[in-house]
């Protein structure tokens, strides 16, 4: 009996953990264009994963776009233990920053994972570089 009275309190309360296949990276294939349209090769691509609460970043992977001016993410996932519960599970989204020399950073900040497009197509604009945010500035 004391089993079952623990059990249905913690449905109730939302305690009970369960398993997730959790999207931590979606395929993602961005392609990198001057303001005319060419294709900009060998421009820095980062690809930002973060989740809520807290916004902070969980991953972060690096890639270079070839001569046509693309370059493309592999999906991740895992399985995961939740609980609904405060905190009790992880919302990730996903952000971009594009950087080479001569061209001014691009970062698109989504703050949504209902927002982020998987396969965009970034227009870098002549300027000043900057480097894409650390990991402890995008905390």
């Amino acid at each position: 009996m004391r089993r079952l009275l623990l059990a249905a309190c913690l449905a109730v309360s939302g305690c009970v953990p369960y398993p997730v296949y959790k999207e931590l990276q979606p395929v993602t294939r961005v392609r990198v264009v001057d303001p005319a349209g060419r294709a900009v090769a060998g421009a820095s691509v980062v690809l930002l994963s973060n989740a809520y609460p807290y916004g902070r970043e969980q991953h972060r992977e690096t890639r270079w776009t070839d001569a046509s001016g693309v370059v493309s993410f592999d999906g991740r996932h895992e399985w995961r233990v939740e609980s609904l519960m405060i905190h009790g599970a992880q919302v990730f989204f996903w952000n971009l920053c594009v950087e080479k020399p001569g061209y001014a950073t691009h970062l698109t900040e989504y703050r949504s994972a209902k927002k982020f497009e998987t396969e965009p197509t970034v227009v870098l604009a002549p300027g000043t570089s900057s480097a894409c945010p650390t990991r402890e500035e995008n905390a």
